[in-house]
């Protein structure tokens, strides 16, 4: 990416100032939810409003023009209707402001008036040298900046995930489930129609920041196919990149084109160019978050060779089944493993991976046999299967108890018994990361209760948690498959 255009995003996702053309405090309109946006999410730069009918907004003095601002402004954020969007970018121009969003709809999406709108605003972008993200657009995020210049309330955590989508309902979406899972992001870009600034030059930007360990796409189309391949080329050797693409079927695919007029062409097209550039394909929102979240915050493995280790045996025997659909594969059992795990599990354990732990409810157990696996030099990834997620089990068993004998037991015993299985999934978790840390080999828990957050912070770094099997073996193949692909690289 040549510098000029580098520093024009940097502009972007790390501004100094930001004005809002179109800035309201009339609750509903986008002018009101972008300013109160940036306010709620804690920005420290300097912010603008624009607006010729009110002098103050928001307890901000409120400009009526960019010209009446005293201070340079590095983003405009632009609210107001389409058919004034390219007076705006004229300001924008005369200003000295080099980047600006456009969350204005009523362009290309709406027929061909708004076609003949975005031809405008694109020709006097690119006789000035000016870009804007949009329009039509929900908007963008930098946590690392402290900027949420989105329509909605949402405000993620600071992390090291790059999310680009086309659809600004989506993208926001994405971001509440990163909320959600405990998984921080880095920068969020809704790219709406394009007319400038489109997926493949954000993911270009995204794969050259050191903030940026991982991206998520959510794509309807691209306009230049080479060089969106050339870009992904250059990207995907040093990050992992994710991406939904939708319209698998006809009405899927008729409905992209008439939601922001994304590029018709074929599913099978794109899954052919994403798999020549190393682009990680999934098939759904929930495998996007999960892998994507994987792929930014896991160490890769080194192969498709998997432990699992479960606290009963049927998982065990589902996870198996899972993984060997996935294409991972299962090795068997060192003799050191098994003569070291005979000392601890009954005689009647079936010595085989999965290693089924026949229930002992040992927490010494459970942490020994981890560390055997991943340190088992036969293995490059590791699942465990319901250690983590017990407390619930625990508290439903008090409840039960309780119904028993008809009576409450004291609330200092309920707490007690609660804080010690809090401690030791908590342990356990912490020593998930421990190993990952030091082996380089990404280990999934696989809970037996819901509420457990996906994503899990300990001292050693992240540790992730999932609710079920089948979304372990279908991460770990999806991390083996970037694995093969960067190894051919060589």
């Amino acid at each position: 990416m040549n510098k000029d255009l580098r520093n024009k995003l940097d502009a972007m996702f790390f501004p100094e100032s930001v004005a809002i053309i179109g800035a309201s405090d009339i609750p509903g309109k986008w002018g009101f939810m972008i300013t109160t946006a940036i306010l709620s999410g804690g920005f420290k730069g300097k912010i603008y409003p624009v607006n010729t009918k009110k002098d103050v907004i928001l307890d901000l003095k409120t400009y009526p023009d960019l010209e009446s601002i005293p201070g340079k402004v590095d983003l405009a954020i632009i609210t107001i209707p389409a058919v004034h969007v390219a007076n705006a970018l004229k300001d924008c121009i005369k200003k000295g402001t080099a980047s600006a969003v456009i969350i204005s709809s009523g362009f290309r999406e709406t027929g061909i008036e708004g076609l003949k709108l975005e031809n405008e605003i694109d020709e006097i972008a690119k006789d000035s040298g000016l870009i804007f993200l949009g329009p039509n657009t929900m908007g963008t995020i930098s946590t690392h900046a402290g900027l949420t210049a989105i329509g909605v309330p949402v405000f993620p955590g600071k992390g090291s995930l790059g999310v680009i989508s086309q659809s600004g309902n989506i993208g926001v979406q994405i971001i509440q489930w990163t909320i959600n899972r405990g998984m921080g992001v880095c920068f969020y870009a809704g790219t709406g129609n394009e007319a400038i600034l489109k997926a493949d030059i954000l993911m270009e930007y995204f794969g050259e920041r050191d903030e940026v360990n991982g991206i998520a796409m959510y794509l309807e189309g691209v306009e230049n196919g080479r060089r969106f391949m050339d870009i992904a080329r250059k990207v995907t050797r040093k990050k992992p990149v994710v991406a939904l693409k939708t319209g698998r079927s006809k009405t899927g695919s008729k409905a992209a084109q008439s939601h922001s007029g994304a590029m018709a062409g074929s599913f099978e097209t794109y899954s052919a160019m994403f798999k020549q550039t190393g682009i990680i394909q999934v098939k759904n929102p929930t495998e996007l978050l999960n892998v994507a979240g994987a792929m930014t915050n896991l160490p890769i493995p080194k192969s498709n060779r998997v432990g699992i280790m479960s606290l009963g045996g049927g998982w065990g025997v589902v996870t198996a089944d899972e993984c060997e659909s996935q294409g991972l594969v299962l090795p068997a059992l060192s003799e050191d493993i098994i003569k070291e795990l005979n000392k601890h599990v009954p005689s009647y354990w079936n010595k085989s991976n999965p290693i089924d732990l026949v229930g002992e409810n040992k927490p010494e157990l459970h942490l020994r046999t981890l560390e055997l696996l991943a340190n088992w030099d036969m293995i490059d990834s590791l699942i465990a299967l319901g250690v983590v997620g017990t407390l619930k089990i625990v508290e439903d068993f008090i409840e039960s108890q309780e119904k028993v004998l008809g009576r409450l037991l004291s609330k200092e015993l309920k707490l007690s018994v609660i804080k010690d299985q809090i401690r030791i999934e908590n342990k356990f978790i912490s020593e998930m990361a421990r190993l990952q840390k030091q082996t380089g080999k990404p280990i999934i828990a696989v809970s037996l209760g819901e509420g457990v957050q996906t994503l899990q912070h300990t001292s050693y770094g992240p540790a992730m948690c999932l609710t079920t099997p089948e979304e372990a073996a279908s991460i770990l193949s999806y991390m083996a498959g970037y694995r093969y692909y960067l190894d051919s690289l060589d």
